[in-house]
């Protein structure tokens, strides 16, 4: 009895093991490891309104990166999210119009500009408006994606702009001499170990990765004075890196109009020649694979997350971010 006992205990960890990587792997794996999973279904939240035509209000919630974060509660807005999005506005006729609503202050360049496409690709493809409503920040990359938008709304204290590019990586050089930590590093190209945090950039590396940035600042400037209609050096001259309250926005022609999301709901009506509508936001509840996930999952070692959580990147990347 001792050995069947055993044995039936393996069976069911065997059982319950399957289960548990079928769930990891499959539709409901985590974003960022390839495009094969299915969009994600949104419930609809009643926002306000009771007409017949839809007006969707679409998250744009947290730090832009192209994975979901890996720690629980964390928020983080992804590309494929937005697109999961746009596809359920697009195929539901009830829809109209669509306002994405943005309280990010950024994140990396590749996210941010896919994102940007969406909305130009949903617009393109449906004929159906997009709103932007800036909540409490919509500064760098929540900037950028909002451009490609027919009308921008803030709010007056809304912290906008940071309009700029950053790349950066921690220096250890003076730690490492001090504790006499030395990295041997064995590289094929004198470049290859460029950022190096054991050693002082040179002045080649340096303008290497000034380049990157300004590659990227270039692309900024330029969605910025497509989507904005603004003369580039007029463009040039207040993207800086400063960050604007929603009123001053306003003024420098970067935002429409100054409002909530009511407002915003307003104009998309409008703008889509609806009657009465429904507004409605598309919400997702973390389903029980994503929930498993985040269980089995290591969590990051806590002087990680705190390094993170001060804005530290210990993989450097490009970034259309706000960050003081």
């Amino acid at each position: 009895m001792l050995i069947g006992g055993a044995i039936t205990l393996l069976l069911l960890l065997l059982t319950v093991g399957t289960i548990a990587l079928v769930l990891l792997a499959g539709p409901g794996g985590r974003e960022g490891r390839g495009n094969t999973a299915a969009p994600q279904n949104f419930e609809e939240e009643y926002v306000s309104g009771e007409g017949p035509d839809r007006i969707a209000v679409l998250p744009v919630a947290g730090q832009i990166s192209s994975a979901q974060g890996s720690s629980v509660g964390s928020q983080t807005a992804t590309p494929q999210t937005l697109r999961d999005q746009l596809t359920q506005a697009a195929e539901d006729d009830r829809v109209r119009a669509v306002i994405v609503e943005v309280n990010s202050p950024g994140g990396g360049v590749v996210a941010s500009q896919q994102m940007h496409k969406s909305i130009l690709d949903f617009r393109d493809e449906t004929g159906k408006p997009v709103i932007v409503s800036m909540s409490e920040t919509a500064a760098s990359g929540g900037y950028y994606l909002a451009t490609a938008a027919d009308r921008i709304v803030a709010n007056e204290t809304t912290l906008t702009g940071s309009l700029g590019v950053i790349f950066s990586y921690l220096n250890l050089t003076e730690a490492a001499e001090e504790y006499g930590v030395e990295q041997e590093v064995i590289k094929s190209g004198p470049y290859k170990d460029i950022g190096s945090p054991t050693r002082e950039p040179t002045e080649e590396e340096l303008e290497i990765l000034q380049n990157l940035v300004n590659e990227s600042y270039d692309q900024f400037v330029g969605v910025i004075v497509e989507g904005r209609n603004l003369p580039e050096d007029e463009v040039r001259g207040i993207a800086d890196g400063r960050v604007y309250s929603g009123l001053q926005a306003e003024s420098l022609g970067l935002v429409d109009d100054l409002g909530d999301l009511d407002r915003a709901a307003e104009i998309a009506g409008n703008l889509a020649g609806a009657g009465r509508t429904t507004v409605v936001r598309y919400e997702r509840e973390p389903g029980f694979a994503e929930l498993l996930r985040n269980r089995l999952e290591p969590s990051e070692p806590q002087a990680l997350e705190a390094l993170e959580g001060v804005g530290v990147n210990l993989t450097p990347e490009l970034q259309y971010l706000y960050r003081p």
